[in-house]
């Protein structure tokens, strides 16, 4: 009889090797899914996707905290997204779970509507992971105005979108699903006295308000005011342009065949997170809206301000706000509008 010479493993052996495979397992299946889906953000994969309406308008103000992060889900199945909160990792968690649960791969327009970073923080990480269609973006000299506009304007050249300038004029519209998206300011960029001249002259706090991005929706007989950071300046010159134009039969804001009435406003983004910067009482009154969201969470900077609070509640007994209600949706149909 042949003597057996091969050694059996000791448990503990045996244990080792399973506990290397075990660990070589997991880290291959995390190289795997971070090529699909970063790990860091792998939660905010784990959602089901609702399905989308067709000839439905849904706007959802996210709750990023201090910042701001509009997704608009538009009735044609494009998406277009206004901003994309601080970049603090938990607050991009959260966007990231919100575009996941609505099943966007594709953001279609992607607005950064301020260099200011609780505006454009977070927009990087959100190219980095979802396909990107068109990039509209402030007139900017000096593209290190600030450390997270910085950021945006690398990752989304990398993109090779090319961007378009936040400007008056500047716009997208259907005239199929019959809805429009334009900016009302800032002016026409290349405006020597404009505010993105004051801008790049000086970039002071309050010519960076000034600056900032004023959107208008409209579809279905139900319209937006999205108003980033506007300064109050801004607010204001836009109510009086509105009256100039308007009172000479002009069309303001004309895009393809529509064009802006800002006294049929029903939903309006209360400026700078309620501060009192961004606030002007003639904006408020020509608009007259029904409805008005702050996006805000903590903050030392004071908001929303009893400014802001007093000029926005002389026409909405109660604002909504992201820090007290979360994620406000309001979906727009054919039989008019909710609140989510």
């Amino acid at each position: 009889m042949t003597k057996d010479k091969r050694k059996k493993l000791s448990k503990g052996k045996i244990a080792a090797i399973i506990s290397a495979a075990a660990v070589f397992a997991v880290f291959l299946s995390l190289l795997i899914t971070n090529f699909f889906i970063p790990v860091k953000y792998l939660t905010a994969y784990m959602v089901i996707a609702d399905d989308r309406e067709d000839g439905v308008l849904t706007v959802t103000f996210a709750d990023v905290g201090y910042g701001d992060a509009i997704l608009i889900e538009l009735p044609d199945g494009k998406v277009a997204l206004i901003d994309g909160g601080d970049g603090s990792y938990g607050n991009t968690l959260s966007l990231l779970r919100l575009l996941n649960s609505r099943g966007v791969d594709c953001i279609d327009y992607l607005i950064c509507s301020s260099v200011r970073a609780e505006h454009c923080g977070g927009l990087a990480e959100i190219i980095k992971y979802k396909h990107i269609g068109s990039i509209y973006a402030p007139r900017v000299n000096n593209t290190y105005i600030t450390d997270a506009y910085r950021s945006f304007y690398e990752q989304a050249n990398k993109t090779g979108s090319g961007m378009r300038v936040c400007q008056y004029g500047e716009g997208i519209f259907s005239d199929e699903y019959g809805y429009f998206l334009t900016f009302l300011s800032p002016g026409i960029a290349e405006n020597p006295e404009g505010y993105y001249a004051a801008l790049n002259k000086e970039p002071t706090a309050e010519n960076i308000l000034n600056a900032s991005a004023v959107v208008w929706l409209s579809y279905g007989g139900v319209d937006f005011a999205f108003t980033s950071s506007a300064g109050r300046n801004a607010l204001g010159n836009i109510a009086e342009d509105y009256e100039i134009v308007t009172a000479s039969g002009d069309k303001y804001a004309a895009i393809g065949n529509f064009s802006v009435r800002l006294e049929e406003c029903d939903i309006v983004q209360v400026a700078g997170h309620g501060s009192q910067d961004c606030t002007s009482s003639e904006w408020y009154d020509i608009l007259s809206p029904d409805v008005a969201v702050i996006s805000v969470g903590d903050n030392f900077a004071g908001c929303p301000s009893a400014q802001a609070l007093s000029d926005v509640c002389n026409h909405v007994s109660q604002p909504l706000s992201t820090q007290s209600e979360g994620d406000i949706t309001i979906r727009v149909t054919a039989d008019g509008y909710s609140v989510l």
